[in-house]
């Protein structure tokens, strides 16, 4: 299994998601407008991941 972690960088606008590697390597990026419809949009990308846990 691999370790991945993902941060969100909130701001007013919007907010950008970036998935990480143990080692640090970036793994993917997502960009969405800043609004309460966007969130299905990031929990679904973040579920993408192979190894995605809730």
């Amino acid at each position: 299994m691999t370790a991945v972690m993902i941060g969100v960088d909130p701001h007013k606008a919007s907010h950008t998601a970036v998935a990480i590697s143990r080692a640090e390597e970036p793994l993917g990026q997502l960009r969405v407008r800043a609004s309460a419809a966007q969130a299905e949009r990031l929990l679904a990308w973040a579920a993408g991941s192979p190894d995605a846990r809730t």
